[in-house]
């Protein structure tokens, strides 16, 4: 074999070409440093960018969840939208971001009362742009849930005769009471809502008007029917009804077409609605001929300051008593010139109380009108003497139950009621002042239960109870009022001393009375309990305004008010209606 050798010699200079050529590094560093600095420039940019967005969405969520409570605040309105725009724009001021919005989107949900929002931003981007991201896009919800706040309230309004005395200030009250209707209708929370298919009304309102007695009767803007004993009917009892006063056991009760109250026995022909309060006057003065030791009263015995139907003490208070016309209201004409006893011939007719509570060393009542039942509680102390004055009148206006007023035409009706507690001659204020009894009936009727059971039970948010109550005058007593005239004549009624204890240490009287069926109603909280807003009109009396004071859920402002005039009269009712308002909207 034969070999050659190879000649390099024209190759050396070319591989030292090569070598210098992979060894010069001048070029690589230009391209590794501009492939570095993008990087850099690049991660720095998603940094600063990545804040960016975080800020964005941070302004973004914040005027989300703004909006949407706002728009929580109107639902039920028609400024849902307004308000969840003007919420948000204030919230995220997108020209001062330089961003671009899509939204915010608006879901109302009446069902469960909720309001959703949800909105994108986006805004461009400063160094990630040179990784290829121009724009940064950001989103956001937020919903809310509307704090449903319910408000039960009852007006109960003086109409003694007092009230008339000028007329103008039953006028001015009836403005005062359509004034606060007004202001609570205009409050923008929703008026009714259905949740879990029941269908709730969000603001009730009825009313209570009184003198001596209340009249238990709808009133006319509900039902105008006329007492018709013959659709009076009886409702079976399970267990036997043991009249509190006769102790005769029953198995009915009767109800009427004119109220939905229980009563003893079926009301007689003419009567118009009254109702004696539920009250057993079992306390006896100890005396020394024949010796006898004081009988105490027997508080637990009582109804007029309890709720509802029930069995109290040793007192079966499954029903009222009806006030027979004859026995509790005013009598006209005289008596005949013969036939009912030398005292009585030709003598002015009275009411039957009139002579049964008449003391014992007065004549015998008149013939016609008989010896008191044998369960009649003669006055403690004795009433007066065979002239006392004849029984107090029932006003002609009845009780407003409890109304849903969630529009136009419900609210009417409840203002119509209201302008028909002066409409002269048929209709206007009379009588006396039974404080306790006109207290006790707006009870009834803010709450659930009968004998009126408009009031829910139970609702599945916060509700205030409140009871607004007027009244221009001290308590005072008469035969014919609720209380069968038993706490004596006049204003003696609210501070005698002859009737025992009530709770043990206050003396027995309807002054005392009212005071602790107050306590009853606001009960061991009153804070958490019914809500007593009280105006004492166009009465200066000291005692009276101490007396209310203690009534009142606080005996100052916004609970109580002294008004002196029509003018204070209407500021009061203006100032408790903002009061109601704000409990509604803030809980």
């Amino acid at each position: 074999m034969t070999y050659r050798s190879l000649d390099l010699s024209g190759v050396a200079p070319q591989k030292s070409m090569l070598s210098r050529f992979g060894a010069d590094e001048r070029g690589s560093v230009a391209i590794w440093v501009g492939i570095a600095l993008t990087v850099f420039i690049g991660c720095a940019g998603m940094a600063v960018d990545t804040a960016r967005g975080y800020m964005l969405k941070a302004r973004l969520s914040q005027a989300l969840d703004a909006a949407a409570l706002a728009g929580a605040k109107s639902l039920g309105t028609d400024n849902v939208d307004a308000d969840i725009t003007m919420f948000f724009n204030a919230n995220f001021p997108a020209q001062q971001l330089d961003a671009v919005l899509d939204g915010p989107h608006v879901v109302q949900d009446a069902t469960t009362n909720t309001v959703s929002v949800d909105a994108k931003a986006s805004i461009d981007s400063t160094l990630m742009s040179v990784l290829g991201f121009k724009t940064i896009t950001v989103g956001a919800a937020a919903s809310a849930v509307r704090g449903l706040n319910g408000l039960d309230v009852v007006i109960s309004i003086d109409m003694s005769g007092s009230m008339c005395s000028p007329c103008t200030k039953i006028e001015a009250a009836e403005t005062a009471a359509k004034t606060l209707i007004e202001t609570l209708y205009a409050d923008p929370n929703p008026k009714s809502v259905i949740i879990n298919g029941i269908d709730y009304s969000l603001l009730n309102i009825g009313m209570v008007p009184w003198s001596a007695k209340v009249n238990v009767r709808y009133n006319t803007a509900v039902n105008n029917a006329v007492y018709d004993p013959a659709a009076a009917t009886k409702l079976m009892v399970t267990t036997d009804v043991i009249h509190p006063r006769t102790g005769i056991a029953q198995d009915h009760v009767w109800v009427t077409n004119i109220s939905p109250v229980r009563f003893f026995d079926k009301p007689p022909t003419g009567w118009t609605g009254g109702v004696y309060a539920r009250y057993i006057d079992d306390y006896r003065a100890a005396t020394s001929s024949p010796p006898a030791a004081a009988v105490p009263n027997n508080e637990s015995n009582d109804g007029d300051l309890k709720l509802g139907y029930g069995n109290f003490g040793g007192k079966d208070w499954r029903a009222f008593e009806a006030i027979p016309p004859l026995e509790g209201e005013p009598v006209s004409g005289s008596w005949p010139s013969s036939g009912e006893g030398s005292n009585w011939n030709s003598r002015s007719k009275n009411c039957y109380q009139a002579y049964w509570n008449d003391p014992p060393s007065d004549p015998t009542p008149p013939t016609s009108v008989g010896p008191a039942p044998s369960y009649w509680v003669n006055a403690n102390p004795n009433q007066g003497d065979a002239n006392y004055n004849d029984c107090t009148r029932l006003i002609t206006h009845g009780i407003l139950p409890l109304q849903g007023v969630r529009d136009a035409t419900s609210k009417q009706l409840v203002i119509n009621a209201i302008d028909g507690l002066y409409a002269p001659p048929s209709s206007k204020p009379e009588g006396n002042t039974n404080a306790p009894q006109g207290l006790y009936w707006a009870w009834e009727v803010l709450m659930s239960g009968e004998p009126f059971n408009e009031a829910k039970a139970s609702v599945p948010f916060t509700r205030t109870q409140a009871i607004v109550f007027l009244t221009d005058g001290e308590i005072t007593g008469e035969n014919g009022d609720a209380y069968k005239g038993v706490f004596g004549p006049g204003t003696g009624a609210g501070t005698t001393n002859k009737h025992g204890k009530i709770s043990g240490t206050e003396n027995n009287n309807l002054n005392n009375r009212l005071k602790q069926l107050a306590a009853n109603i606001k009960g061991l909280d009153p804070a958490k309990g019914v809500k007593i807003y009280v105006v004492q009109y166009d009465e200066p009396s000291a005692s009276l305004k101490t007396l209310l004071q203690s009534v009142a859920t606080e005996p100052n402002a916004p609970y109580y008010y002294q008004a002196n005039d029509a003018a204070a009269l209407q500021s009061a009712f203006k100032k408790i209606a903002a009061s109601l308002s704000v409990l509604r909207l803030s809980k």
